[in-house]
């Protein structure tokens, strides 16, 4: 009897003890699998940050070449430039578009191309107004370009030697200003000043006189005005009636002076 009770003491301490051991590998395989797992996802996030970051550096912006700057203000552009670098240095996020607009808004720019040269560099390559008269409106002055547009105003039109243009369609009428002076060259280095009047009729300093000219028979008014604009003391030629009539003022001061002395 005795004998049996031991035996059946022995069985339960057996079977305690084994469900406890069986407790305690099932906890130690449960925390190794979640430490192999935890391990797991940190390499693989590590692995993911290096391939981003190693994919951004060598994408990102190294270099940048600036072509067709002469007049325009370097220091604006390289700031236009590396804005969009300092928003994101990768090339493939450089917004190109945007550099671009911004440049064509500055002073002396005319036309913006910006070419991406993988894997890190950008080409910007920029093509200037050239400057071609002065443009008086009101009082004011603007430097104008070949193409008619404002580069930007001035105070002193005195330093620069280019001629006057005046009126309300002279930027319309560009074209025609610089065909005069390519048909007429000799007329080019002596003209000063073009006025375009409302109704598309032109007056023009040359010599310091002025030569009102037709609004029809342009071209052949135009050949009278050599004979002239050499003459001492001529303030005015009056040619819009060149076939009937040409009218002529002299400045009388100057004549009255030159007989005194």
């Amino acid at each position: 009897m005795l004998h049996f009770f031991k035996n059946k003491s022995f069985s339960k301490i057996s079977i305690l003890l084994g469900i406890s051991l069986t407790f305690l590998i099932c906890s130690f395989l449960y925390d190794n699998f979640n430490i192999k797992n935890l391990q797991k996802e940190n390499l693989k996030g590590f692995f993911n940050k290096k391939v981003v970051k190693d994919y951004d550096d060598f994408f990102e912006v190294k270099k940048v070449i600036l072509n067709g700057r002469y007049k325009a203000d370097k220091d604006l552009i390289k700031n236009v430039v590396t804005s969009g670098i300092y928003d994101n240095s990768n090339i493939f996020k450089y917004d190109a578009l945007s550099v671009k607009n911004s440049l064509t808004e500055l002073n002396w720019i005319n036309k913006v191309n910006i070419r991406k040269i993988f894997p890190n560099q950008i080409i910007v390559n920029i093509k200037e107004h050239k400057e071609f008269a002065i443009l008086k409106n009101k009082e004011k002055y603007f430097l104008l370009s070949d193409e008619g547009k404002t580069i930007y105003a001035i105070k002193n039109p005195q330093a620069y030697n280019l001629i006057y243009l005046e009126g309300k369609t002279v930027k319309k009428n560009i074209e025609q200003v610089k065909n005069f002076f390519t048909e007429h060259p000799e007329l080019k280095r002596k003209t000063t000043k073009i006025v375009i009047t409302p109704n598309n009729r032109w007056n023009i300093v040359a010599n310091n006189i002025l030569f009102k000219l037709p609004s029809k028979d342009f071209d052949e008014a135009i050949t009278k005005i050599e004979r002239f604009s050499n003459l001492e003391h001529l303030e005015m030629v009056d040619l819009r009636f060149y076939k009937k009539k040409i009218f002529i003022k002299v400045n009388e001061k100057k004549i009255a002076m030159k007989n005194k002395k």
